[in-house]
């Protein structure tokens, strides 16, 4: 699962003034509930499933935004979920899906300014968009995408000040906007200061009464909580990635991010015993859980180990999960993949052995970086890794 949404565009965005609220207009509660089946279809990794309700909306409602934005979110979700974030053709598709829905969107309100759930729907679309802009690291994109992302979504409140839903954009910004790291939050300053504490607050009550987001927003707080700093609590983020597991049993992500959680919380023997189960998963081609995330269980593997010091058990792990780069020559190389080759040199530099370790470093520079693990490389190839850097985070930064 993975960055659940870190859009530094949304940091710079002010707030939407809005004279007097129009008549407001309700979602149609058929829509409403076909949208709320395609979005839990999206969650238990059942796309086709997906697909389905968000086109009964589109044949029922051609004109309104929201089986559109479905229709784009099941494309994201295909990316997200089955592809780990490494198909371009699916980024490209995504890309041109919610450009349209957009287009729609802003066509609807122009004719019912009052429907508070369509502005929050826009808002969502541009959210989406600024986050692949950030995955493609077209930051200027995510910028202007960020910054609309936060003005349709105070609108939707504006007109509902009971749609909890939106709470969510809204806390995600307030929390990223107050916790941006030295030169760039005094930067930030000059256009809006953010309250981590209260973006906290509002991701809690989209937790707690949201519609359509309140999952989202738990599994933001719980990437949240598994951070590093002042609101660490990785022990509430186990306890809710349980909970999750227990309402989605056959969802690797959910797995994953019990997998995650457990690793924050140091329980590193229990995080590598559930993601042995993961790769049995895997292996056994249980639904859902596909040959795509190898490398993803096979790196998790290997990093209990490397924190606990067993570095010849973690580079057998790492070997195999940069292996799987190999098995199709054709397909876009998975991100865990190449992180395994940084972790090879990580190993190799703990177990003294530099020559090989900036071997490594070079190997995974030679992968297009679409994942931002230059930083992190060339940092490797200036100053070796050593024990003081563990345990660092699960998941590729």
């Amino acid at each position: 699962m993975r960055k659940l949404i870190l859009i530094a565009a949304l940091f710079f965005s002010a707030s939407a003034v809005m004279a007097k609220p129009p008549k407001y207009e309700p979602l149609p509660e058929d829509l409403r509930i076909l949208s709320k089946q395609g979005i839990d279809a999206i969650y238990s990794v059942n796309i086709p499933e997906a697909r389905k309700y968000f086109k009964e909306g589109l044949e029922k409602y051609p004109q309104h935004p929201y089986p559109h934005f479905g229709m784009a979110m099941a494309t994201w979700a295909t990316l997200e979920y089955l592809e780990d974030e490494s198909d371009p053709k699916l980024e490209k598709a995504y890309g041109e899906q919610t450009d349209g829905a957009i287009e729609i969107a802003q066509a609807w309100i122009k004719k019912h300014p009052g429907d508070a759930n369509a502005y929050l729907c826009l808002g969502g679309m541009y959210g989406l968009r600024a986050r692949l802009a950030v995955q493609q690291h077209r930051w200027v994109k995510a910028y202007f995408d960020g910054k609309k992302a936060i003005s349709n979504t105070r609108k939707s409140l504006k007109i509902d000040p009971e749609l909890y839903d939106a709470y969510l954009g809204l806390g995600m910004y307030e929390y990223y906007a107050g916790t941006l790291p030295g030169a760039i939050k005094l930067f930030a300053t000059f256009f809006l200061r953010g309250n981590a504490e209260k973006g906290l607050e509002y991701l809690n009550i989209c937790k707690d009464k949201g519609f359509f987001n309140a999952l989202g927003a738990k599994l933001l707080l719980i990437e949240i909580y598994t951070q590093p700093g002042k609101f660490s609590n990785p022990a509430i983020a186990v306890k809710w990635a349980r909970e999750l597991r227990a309402e989605f049993p056959v969802h690797p992500q959910m797995h994953f991010v019990e997998i995650v959680s457990l690793f924050e919380d140091k329980r590193y023997e229990e995080s590598r015993s559930e993601s042995f189960l993961y790769l049995k998963a895997v292996n056994e081609n249980q639904p859902a859980y596909r040959k795509r995330y190898l490398p993803r269980v096979l790196t998790a593997i290997g990093t209990t180990y490397m924190v606990e010091k067993k570095y010849e058990e973690a580079a057998v792990y790492f070997a195999r999960a940069a292996a799987t780069l190999k098995d199709d020559p054709k397909a876009h190389p998975a991100r865990w993949g190449v992180w395994a080759i940084v972790r090879q040199g990580n190993v190799s530099d703990l177990l003294g052995a530099r020559d090989k370790a900036v071997e490594y470093y070079k190997r995974a520079k030679t992968y297009k970086d679409e994942w931002g693990f230059e930083e992190s490389i060339d940092g490797y190839l200036k100053n070796p890794f050593e024990e003081t850097m563990l345990p660092g985070t699960l998941p590729p930064p």
